[in-house]
């Protein structure tokens, strides 16, 4: 008995370490990409000089890190019970995040500025879609339960 749950928590505790790998390799990426992208003026600044905009990029790296932790929230292993609300969590924080941009946003916005976008559009697409899913299979289980 003492072993099954030994490998109970050694199971999870690599898959613990799996997720915040993943989560924490997609989030320098992100963070990389915003980086890299303060550079980029946008079109409209022309063939003036452009002064690295420690501000702005700071705030994307700030929105991207909002929904990888709103992404690890969603993922992190627990208990099956949870998932649809952890699930719901972390879709509407990544969704207000992705309103926070849209409020934000203009044409031809500097490099950062579409960086953060992009990052924020596709995590929160993906965590939409696990909701809709888990709220098929609850809306399914409920129908199956009160058919029987």
């Amino acid at each position: 008995m003492l072993e099954t749950i030994d490998a109970k928590g050694k199971t999870l505790a690599r898959r613990r370490l799996a997720v915040r790998g993943g989560v924490g390799a997609l989030w320098l990426l992100g963070v990389a990409l915003a980086i890299s992208s303060g550079w980029e003026p946008g079109y409209w600044w022309g063939n003036r000089p452009w002064p690295y905009s420690f501000g702005h990029v700071l705030v994307a790296i700030i929105q991207i890190s909002l929904v990888s932790l709103a992404l690890y929230d969603c993922l992190r292993p627990r208990s099956e019970g949870s998932s649809l609300a952890r699930t719901a969590r972390a879709a509407g924080v990544s969704f207000l995040t992705m309103a926070w941009l849209a409020m934000q946003s203009f044409t031809d916005q500097p490099g950062y500025a579409y960086a953060a976008w992009q990052y924020v559009t596709i995590v929160t697409a993906v965590l939409l879609l696990a909701l809709v899913a888990h709220a098929a299979v609850w809306a399914f289980r409920a129908f199956l339960q009160r058919a029987a």
